[in-house]
């Protein structure tokens, strides 16, 4: 009786592994690569988007020697790339560089193939309008108490073909693209001069305070900029600029 129970015993245990090691074994493994793809629209320094979509590179930074180029369509995929988290730079002769950081890359059950798609991306040229005049015009702006320019830009904008800039503010007078308290939002012209500015109170919006002296520049920009931001220095990159200007110019905040 007592070899009876040992044996008994022993089938029951062996019965529970084989159920074990099957359930393990039917188990499906998660794949822990798959594609990455997406598609760049490309821009004048206008408002036109263009044919120009093939050949725009795309690297993605923080893995080494991982690149690839687009189609005439613009569409660019990276084939079995372990799922992570990514940093992509996209770049082309003639545009601004432009950079996305923190792109994920994982495992969709839902999709057969494993990929993951990336938002379109619209890149744009660098700016071609230089900024030939800026001068400080008054201290009021549409009525406001402010500060007014004027200025000229080139080529000569028209209402279908305008001119874009933007302009760095700072209390330092070596104010530019890469040292600057403040930077605006795009802003279009349709005529090569005339009268621009910033209200008080969009003044002390951007951080300044009144009686506070400060210096501004304006560049030339694009209306597809590629600005973004750059998390190690702790700032936005505008990389369309065209650092073709004129000097600051100060003015006192009202």
């Amino acid at each position: 009786m007592k070899n009876f129970v040992v044996l008994y015993l022993v089938v029951v245990l062996f019965g529970v592994s084989l159920i074990s090691c099957s359930k393990k074994d039917s188990t499906p493994s998660v794949p822990t690569s798959g594609n990455l793809f997406g598609t760049i629209q490309t821009w004048d320094d206008k408002t036109t988007s263009t044919n120009d979509m093939a050949g725009v590179t795309v690297t993605i930074t923080n893995l080494a020697n991982k690149s690839t180029t687009t189609d005439a369509q613009g569409r660019y995929t990276f084939t079995n790339l372990p799922y992570d988290q990514y940093d992509l730079e996209i770049s082309k002769t003639g545009y601004g560089t432009h950079k996305v950081f923190g792109v994920t890359h994982s495992y969709d059950p839902a999709s057969s193939l494993g990929t993951t798609q990336i938002p379109n991306i619209s890149f744009g040229k660098k700016s071609t309008t230089t900024v030939t005049a800026l001068a400080v015009n008054g201290n009021n702006v549409l009525g406001e108490p402010g500060v007014s320019f004027s200025y000229t830009v080139n080529p000569t904008p028209t209402p279908a073909s305008r001119a874009f800039v933007r302009y760095f503010l700072s209390t330092a007078a070596d104010v530019s693209p890469t040292k600057y308290l403040a930077a605006s939002a795009v802003v279009n012209f349709s005529n090569g001069s005339g009268i621009t500015g910033f209200s008080t109170s969009q003044l002390v919006g951007m951080g300044f305070t009144s009686g506070q002296t400060v210096y501004v520049k304006m560049f030339g920009e694009s209306f597809v900029t590629n600005e973004y931001y750059q998390p190690n220095l702790g700032y936005k990159i505008f990389p369309n600029i065209n650092l073709t200007t004129q000097p600051a110019v100060s003015f006192v905040v009202p």
